[in-house]
């Protein structure tokens, strides 16, 4: 649907498909508390009050939206922090505060990319090949201050849910989300950590082999 047509909408019908998209869990429809102070106030009249969607209108000014979305998953790439990047995995520091051509690319291609698998970072990377790459260039273990321990987070039924690379001195490169404005981060491994922790979410280690 487009921003014109959803505006043609009575006002109860778009709050009832906003709260539909956050009952789903899709992206795309932030609170108004958080960012009425940056869009502006009118924000309130696009759908129920309490979210909206991110239409090209409120992007008319790039400079004070954009450093907000960024940022506000896990805060910034911390790549210039970095001293020492792992030579086994190349990739990594060209990987690293990079963002995608556009929705799509995701951790597990990612971490793929990242442990030499080609263009692995630009394509939306499903469970299944991630899960046979898993299988058959790692080992269970790694230790988190060593580069190459693969991080898997598992949901209640064993879906892989994420995943991230540590690349040495406590620091992991991930990629927050499937979506254009997260880039590919380097933040540390507890920085990581409290951003997944997720109710029934559980964590493994695995260790990048050959």
């Amino acid at each position: 649907m487009s921003e014109a047509a959803f505006g043609e909408l009575p006002q109860a019908t778009r709050a009832t498909l906003v709260r539909a998209q956050v009952n789903y869990g899709r992206g795309a429809v932030p609170t108004v508390r958080k960012w009425a102070g940056v869009v502006g106030p009118e924000i309130r009249q696009q759908a129920d009050g309490h979210r909206f969607v991110w239409w090209k209108s409120q992007l008319s000014e790039p400079h004070k939206v954009l450093p907000e979305i960024v940022n506000e998953d896990l805060g910034p790439s911390r790549h210039a922090e970095v001293r020492a990047w792992p030579k086994q995995f190349e990739r990594v520091r060209e990987l690293a505060g990079t963002f995608p051509d556009g929705s799509g690319s995701n951790c597990f291609g990612t971490v793929m990319a990242a442990c030499g698998v080609e263009g692995a970072e630009s394509v939306w990377m499903l469970r299944e090949p991630f899960e046979e790459w898993l299988a058959n260039h790692t080992e269970p273990g790694g230790r988190d201050d060593v580069p190459g321990t693969v991080f898997v987070w598992r949901d209640t039924a064993s879906r892989v849910q994420h995943a991230a690379l540590t690349i040495g001195d406590e620091w992991m490169l991930h990629k927050p989300s499937q979506s254009w404005m997260t880039p590919r981060k380097i933040r540390t491994v507890g920085e990581v950590k409290r951003a997944t922790r997720t109710a029934g979410w559980r964590l493994e280690r695995h260790r990048v082999v050959g």
